[in-house]
């Protein structure tokens, strides 16, 4: 360090702790997803191939009633071990996620492409809401499309079975501190934000649902932050929560 003159006063040092926690928070959980997947990837494919030969032995030669319940049991272990994988796969995603590979992307485009495959869900209301701006952005689209994947995911289970879901998804160019940001939205009429929502809803198993991994914000805020953005988050004054996703702007 460098010498100070006498009588010179005091140096004054911050740490910003809260980076830094949250920073090892990440990396303490990309330890437990790495050996997570690790250890219960290993099992599975043994229990599954098992559950299988059993099936190709039995069915067929025993009685009706017994051949059921070997169907019955033997469907739910590979359909449940299938459940599994996907579940560890997800975990060792986030714990060593692939290198992105970005390109200069038309958002509107890439937004309508993953929307289109949810129109012909008539049990789903979707609205887009697209700049007509036709915004472009940096980006690995395979992980964008993942990031925007999970957030339709988790509005829809948000939402629950009790009412119909209504999705507006969106894009957004905007101005900010002489800066040029994409924002891409999706907002939902579910119940809106806990009441104790922060940080930490964007840590992996931190959920309110009984069903999924708890992976879904995690892996989102992930995303976004290694291209560069930030996710936002907040109740709707019609009902319902709405997460955006803000992006720098590809520049020409």
């Amino acid at each position: 360090g460098a010498a100070l003159p006498e009588h010179a006063g005091y140096v004054a040092v911050f740490d910003d702790l809260t980076v830094l926690n949250r920073a090892q928070r990440d990396a303490a959980w990309g330890e437990v997803a790495r050996r997570l997947a690790h250890e219960v990837k290993n099992p599975l494919t043994p229990i599954q191939l098992a559950a299988e030969r059993l099936r190709r032995r039995f069915l067929g030669r025993l009685p009706p009633d017994e051949g059921e319940l070997i169907d019955r049991a033997t469907q739910t272990i590979v359909s449940q071990v299938e459940a599994l994988k996907t579940m560890v796969n997800a975990f060792g995603d986030y714990a060593r996620p692939p290198p992105i590979t970005t390109h200069a992307v038309a958002l509107n485009a890439l937004v309508g492409e993953v929307l289109d495959l949810y129109e012909n869900d008539q049990r789903l209301g979707l609205t887009r809401q697209l700049d007509a701006g036709e915004p472009r952005v940096r980006v690995d689209p395979v992980r964008l499309r993942q990031a925007l994947h999970n957030l339709i995911k988790n509005a829809l289970e948000a939402i629950g079975d009790e009412r119909k879901p209504q999705l507006a998804v969106g894009t957004h160019l905007l101005e900010r501190d002489g800066e040029t940001w994409v924002e891409l939205s999706v907002a939902d009429n579910g119940p809106g934000l806990p009441a104790d929502f922060g940080e930490r809803w964007y840590e992996p198993y931190t959920s309110s649902k009984a069903r999924g991994t708890g992976l879904g914000l995690a892996v989102v805020k992930k995303i976004v932050e290694e291209h560069g953005g930030h996710v936002r988050a907040l109740n709707r004054e019609q009902g319902g929560a709405e997460f955006t996703l803000c992006l720098p702007a590809q520049r020409d």
